[in-house]
């Protein structure tokens, strides 16, 4: 079953690292959407994160880590427009003893921000608390 379903745009933070001067300033004008490495819709279930589009992802919750939403070193405000007043991604840090990972996540943009980044916030802390 299916807790929220919304279209995503995100990035792991390697490939963000590889962003330009050009990147930042696409990303101020009009119609461009945040800066982003892929695409898809992403499902939240009970079991955890769930990406289908150009690359599969998917996340278990127990390998959930860390839940933050705000910009960082990789993730800057000008990879949004308006420099993030109203939008700011949701950083994921996942440790599976294997490896660790960090992805960012744009959900649902429109022009008015991120509808939907803050809900999975607040859903994600209260499953993992």
């Amino acid at each position: 079953m299916n807790l929220l379903e919304a279209r995503v745009l995100w990035s792991y933070d390697y490939e963000l690292e590889s962003k330009t001067g050009i990147n930042n300033i696409a990303a101020q004008f009009g119609g461009v959407p945040p800066v982003h490495n892929h695409t898809g819709t992403l499902f939240l279930t009970n079991e955890g994160i769930n990406i289908q589009g150009d690359e599969e992802l998917i996340i278990s919750l127990a390998d959930i880590q860390e839940a933050y939403v705000g910009f960082d070193e990789s993730y800057q405000r000008n990879f949004v427009k308006n420099l993030g007043l109203l939008c700011q991604p949701l950083r994921i840090v996942t440790n599976n003893n294997l490896k660790k990972r960090t992805i960012y996540l744009i959900l649902d943009y429109n022009y008015f921000g991120c509808a939907k980044n803050l809900t999975l916030f607040d859903m994600l802390q209260e499953m993992l608390a």
